[in-house]
């Protein structure tokens, strides 16, 4: 997120893409109004189900899967349909995310 200053556009509503989502705490910083992310593949390896934070992703981020909000920020992690290293899912559905945008008003 270095010089991310740079894209932010007041007035306007602020869209992220971006791969990882450890970066929404930059981006809420910055006042980005909106990321979408991916990279964990909803933990891969989830036991959610059971006991909310029993994700293997855990490890590397709080933000695992779904709507995350932090100061008027918001960031949505899809679960993606892939897998990283052993091929394989569980606990945690494959999924593609349509989302419809509207302007407020």
């Amino acid at each position: 997120m270095a010089g991310g200053e740079k894209l932010v556009m007041p007035g306007t509503v602020n869209i992220l893409l971006n791969h990882n989502p450890n970066a929404f705490d930059r981006a809420a910083e910055l006042g980005i109004d909106l990321m979408l992310a991916g990279h964990t593949h909803g933990g891969q390896v989830s036991l959610e189900s059971a006991h909310r934070g029993l994700a293997l992703a855990r490890i590397q981020t709080p933000y695992v899967s779904g709507w995350f909000e932090k100061t008027g920020s918001q960031l949505y992690v899809n679960r993606g349909i892939g897998t990283t290293g052993p091929p394989i899912r569980f606990g945690s559905r494959p999924e593609i995310a349509v989302f419809e945008l509207t302007r407020e008003g």
